[in-house]
């Protein structure tokens, strides 16, 4: 990704099952994620009763969520407390100031134990099991951050979590990269810089693993197509046809790369296949 001494080899089995993973995160779709790790190699496929019966499925997701809005682990932490300050403002509402020691502690106390609650509930629902616990560290970007939470759920739940070698390259790469961006921007996220990708490959991709990705980021788990996905794959799709169609279109200079997304898009959603 940065250098010859940083790249990997990425088979198409993976790149699909990275798809399918961003897709139902994307869509919400939580109840997908213990088949997506099993298909990324981080869970044995004869561990996946396990997984679900540890409640690591709450933990997991709502870690990815947050890093994916960018701005680092302070970023993240960040919108944890004003989403929790939202959250619990009937709990805190006897307190003047939110940011006080006092509030601050009641805060974190309900907290603990929402996230409790949650991993036992998740834990009960996939077959009953006492939910594993996770941590994490302090890091200098997201992903840094994010692959030393990783890290810890592999060291506090062994029998059933791995981090496969793949893993170990894209991360420090992305997290160089990330580190760069946010020494520039304060709220860079480099999982949104990769979506233009995303849409550009689900779009151009025929194969039906890409396809199901694709109809589950715009449809959820249901039939009903969501306009805002819609709008974001579309712009993402024009991002990327924009930036390598030529210079000129890159730099605003032309059109080109706009009409070709334009062209793409009808044609995908005009095909008589269908996608």
């Amino acid at each position: 990704i940065l250098d010859w001494g940083m790249t990997q080899r990425v088979p198409s089995d993976l790149q699909l099952s990275l798809l399918e993973f961003i897709a139902n995160l994307n869509a919400e779709q939580y109840d997908r994620v213990p088949d997506d790790l099993v298909n990324l190699r981080f869970v044995p496929a004869d561990k996946i009763g396990e997984l679900r019966a540890s409640g690591l499925t709450v933990a997991i997701s709502k870690m990815l969520r947050l890093a994916a809005k960018g701005g680092g682990p302070a970023g993240a932490m960040r919108r944890m407390v004003e989403e929790n300050k939202e959250k619990y403002a009937a709990q805190l509402s006897q307190f003047d100031d939110l940011d006080s020691p006092e509030a601050t502690k009641e805060r974190q106390r309900l907290f603990r134990e929402d996230w409790q609650r949650e991993q036992a509930a998740d834990a009960l629902a996939r077959g009953g099991g006492a939910p594993a616990g996770g941590g994490g560290g302090a890091a200098s970007s997201t992903t840094a951050d994010l692959t030393a939470k990783i890290e810890q759920l592999q060291s506090d739940n062994a029998d059933v979590f791995a981090i496969p070698d793949y893993f170990v390259y894209m991360s420090r790469a992305f997290s160089t990269l990330e580190g760069i961006g946010l020494s520039s921007d304060s709220n860079y996220a480099i999982l949104k810089e990769c979506f233009p990708y995303l849409a550009k490959r689900l779009l151009s991709d025929d194969s039906p693993r890409a396809r199901g990705a694709l109809r589950t980021l715009l449809y959820g788990g249901g039939d009903e197509l969501s306009l805002s996905r819609l709008s974001e794959v579309a712009s993402g799709l024009e991002s990327y046809t924009t930036s390598t169609t030529s210079v000129s279109a890159s730099t605003g200079a032309s059109d080109e790369g706009r009409k070709a997304a334009t062209e793409q898009l009808a044609a995908v959603l005009l095909s008589e296949d269908g996608n």
